[in-house]
């Protein structure tokens, strides 16, 4: 039941609440937990609009950012490609369309008990479909009202508006303009970065001229941000992976005008990066491999699982036809990102990876995993090593 969503936007808007949580993280705990938008979801979003549009209110753009996971969960489902609502209204249609199904799976229950869960089951997968396509639409539809932010005295609540922007390809035709001239009016490095990410995401070919002008941006937030939106659209040059690469290994310093994956610039880069040929290269894997190195605390999480998790899965794709049988017979790559792992105290080790270890039976234990590098033979022959796919 929703019966407290009420109270936590009362509360968000009197800016007051008990307890250790502010109330728009219960609130968002209760709505998109984890992605998962409730059916009470898109009821919230007028009032989230109007808080938003408030200047009397503080921390703005947390409101924005909010309308945001109401639209599409989490983002990182979503980087690097952007977010196309097609998938899930078809999938809402499929739903519909397996109701006699279902109606036919709830008859050949065994007895009530199944039968009510059955029922129970079909239930909440229509409406959790449904709870999607909504919430979306609902957001999408107070677009022009907060469009308007574009132009807010705070950085964070320009940068949130255009974040939200991206998420919709439907409405290209108005924000593509309206981001073209926030970015290039905009103060703010991380902001202007935002609405060029934005525009990549977006995905509307006419506006590459315009991305393309930032790749040479004496400002490295607007060269990430070119480099980035222009994989979007398959462009993958010299110049694009020379920005990318040098980004992931010294990324700039972490604020929140730049909105996108709690601005993760490094794990941003790493994703995009991972779309270029280059991807699996030497200097791509090293430079991702200094970039985790620095990578220390826990302001520093989201720049070291993103960034991990998608090298592992680079270097170390699907599971091996044949698990290598010694460090020798892993590939140069591999054999760097390995003897990186060995080599980190506990707090350096980058978790995002273990998985790729399991499904290639490296160990995870950092005792073992030491043993097994310590243990390689030093002439062990190229032709024994197993490229990645």
């Amino acid at each position: 039941m929703a019966d407290d969503v009420p109270g936590h936007l009362r509360a968000m808007r009197a800016g007051v609440w008990e307890g250790r949580y502010p109330p728009i993280a219960q609130l968002a705990n209760r709505i998109v937990h984890q992605g998962t938008r409730s059916q009470a979801a898109v009821h919230t979003v007028p009032f989230l609009v109007r808080m938003a549009l408030d200047p009397g209110l503080a921390d703005r753009h947390r409101f924005v950012g909010l309308l945001a996971a109401i639209a599409i969960g989490l983002d990182n489902n979503c980087l690097p490609n952007g977010y196309d609502p097609r998938e899930d209204r078809a999938t809402l249609a499929d739903v519909r369309g397996e109701a006699d199904d279902a109606a036919r799976w709830i008859d050949e229950a065994a007895d009530d008990e199944q039968r009510k869960q059955r029922e129970g089951s079909c239930a909440q997968v229509l409406i959790d479909a449904e709870a999607v396509v909504r919430s979306y639409d609902a957001v999408r539809e107070a677009l022009p009202a907060l469009a308007v932010l574009l132009t807010s005295d705070s950085p964070e609540l320009r940068s949130s508006t255009a974040n939200l922007l991206a998420w919709f390809p439907e409405s290209a035709a108005t924000s593509v303009p309206l981001l073209k001239a926030f970015v290039a009016d905009e103060v703010s490095p991380g902001a202007a970065a935002t609405g060029v990410v934005a525009l990549g995401l977006l995905g509307e070919p006419a506006a590459v001229p315009f991305i393309r002008r930032y790749l040479d941006s004496p400002v490295v937030e607007l060269r990430w941000a070119s480099a980035f939106a222009l994989t979007r659209f398959g462009i993958a040059d010299p110049a694009v992976g020379d920005v990318l690469t040098q980004v992931v290994a010294r990324p700039p310093e972490k604020t929140e005008t730049m909105s996108f994956l709690s601005g993760s610039y490094m794990g941003l880069a790493a994703m995009a990066l991972a779309e270029t040929p280059g991807a699996t290269t030497l200097r791509a894997v090293d430079a991702m491999l200094a970039g985790l190195a620095d990578c220390r605390g826990a302001e520093a999480f989201d720049d070291r699982y993103y960034t991990a998790q998608t090298l592992f899965r680079l270097v170390f794709p699907d599971v091996p036809a044949e698990p290598p049988r010694s460090f020798g017979d892993l590939s140069d790559v591999q054999q760097r990102v390995v003897r990186f792992v060995a080599d980190q105290d506990e707090a350096g080790r980058p978790s995002g990876g273990m998985d790729a270890f399991r499904r290639w039976k490296v160990p995870t234990r950092h005792s073992d995993l030491r043993v097994f590098v310590g243990g390689a033979q030093a002439g062990a022959s190229p032709a024994t090593r197993r490229a990645p796919a």
